[in-house]
């Protein structure tokens, strides 16, 4: 759908404030996977006769691993900086060729959310100068962020199990952690999902590994 929100002030985003000083958000979570080795050591038996054999017994022992995401989920400034050049949207911005959303860090709105799969509208996030020049080129009017939502392409995208989702509280209007299988959540002070959710998608290896709801006066 073809959506232009003007809004005159930003209020903090959920727990850090708004703006292009955010620290990156290509920080490092780590997720881990099993590996094994073994060991063998050996057991001596008795026979009957006097003789003795030996077998061997083995133990197994468990090793870790990890695999860092390169964009993960920052929880000491939920708002992504800019990625690419001045002027840009934040985030990794808002032009993807083809149909699949790659890697990186998106935002847009979660109009639906059925069998584990966002159906994700993505926007572009101005803030400062570069939402006042994304605005009057649009023939609007902009203040502290601007956001430009003029293609109706969606992407849908499947949520890890192990995502990070963070949501806006009801009550307090800070930043909340749930699991995943528990968004959208009826504790969230965003209507989710629909046109006004507002999210921050964390896609890595093709899958939506963060997910940080948008607040937006």
């Amino acid at each position: 759908m073809k959506r232009r929100i003007i809004v005159t002030a930003v209020l903090a985003i959920v727990v850090a404030a708004c703006g292009d000083d955010s620290t990156a958000t290509t920080t490092v979570a780590t997720t881990t996977t099993a590996a094994t080795t073994t060991a063998a050591t050996e057991a001596t038996t008795t026979t009957l006769e006097g003789t003795s054999t030996t077998t061997e017994a083995t133990t197994t022992t468990a090793a870790t691993t990890t695999t860092a995401l390169f964009y993960a989920v920052d929880t000491e400034d939920f708002f992504p900086e800019v990625f690419g050049a001045s002027g840009d949207p934040h985030g990794s911005g808002c032009v993807v060729d083809g149909d699949a959303l790659p890697a990186g860090v998106w935002f847009g709105f979660a109009q639906a959310v059925v069998g584990g799969t966002i159906t994700f509208d993505l926007g572009c996030f101005f803030t400062g100068p570069a939402a006042v020049a994304a605005a009057t080129a649009d023939g609007e009017e902009a203040f502290d962020f601007y956001i430009r939502n003029q293609n109706p392409k969606t992407y849908s995208v499947p949520i890890a199990g192990g995502a990070d989702v963070f949501i806006v509280d009801q009550v307090t209007i800070v930043s909340s952690q749930i699991a995943a299988a528990s968004w959208p959540s009826a504790d969230s002070f965003l209507p989710c999902p629909g046109e006004f959710c507002a999210v921050w998608v964390y896609v890595n290896g093709g899958e939506a590994t963060g997910i940080v709801e948008q607040y937006l006066p």
